[in-house]
C-alpha cells in the first residue's frame, strides 16, 4: 500500500510562502535580530576591534585589564562597550618636550 499526497502546483502563491520542495527553516517568526551593540563578542571579534592578536587579548584578560564574561571553563565573551571603556583608561596624553 502506497501513501501519496496529490499536490497541485499553484503558481500564484505569494513569495512569503516557501516552495513545498524545500525544507522550512525552524526559526520563530518573531526572531529578534540583535545589532552589534547588544551582542556579546568572542575573543576574535575583540582582537579584531582592538587591532591586536587574540593572544594579547588573553593576556589582558589574565591581567584583569579588561572585563570578561565567563560562560564556562573555556567559553568567554566580552561586552564590547565595556572593553572599549576599559581600554580607554590606558590612554595617555602626549608628552610635550
Amino acid at each position: 500500500m502506497k501513501f501519496s499526497k496529490d499536490v497541485q502546483l499553484n503558481q500564484s502563491l505569494p513569495d512569503t510562502v516557501p516552495p513545498f520542495t524545500k525544507p522550512v527553516p525552524m526559526r520563530p517568526k518573531n526572531d529578534i535580530k540583535l545589532d552589534e551593540s547588544e551582542r556579546l563578542a568572542d575573543l576574535k571579534m575583540v582582537a579584531r576591534r582592538l587591532g591586536v592578536s587574540p593572544r594579547f587579548v588573553q593576556t589582558l584578560v589574565r591581567r584583569k585589564a579588561i572585563p570578561v564574561i565567563r560562560l564556562g571553563r573555556r567559553c568567554i565573551r566580552f561586552d564590547l562597550s565595556s572593553v572599549l571603556t576599559a581600554v580607554k583608561t590606558f590612554e595617555s596624553g602626549a608628552v610635550e618636550s
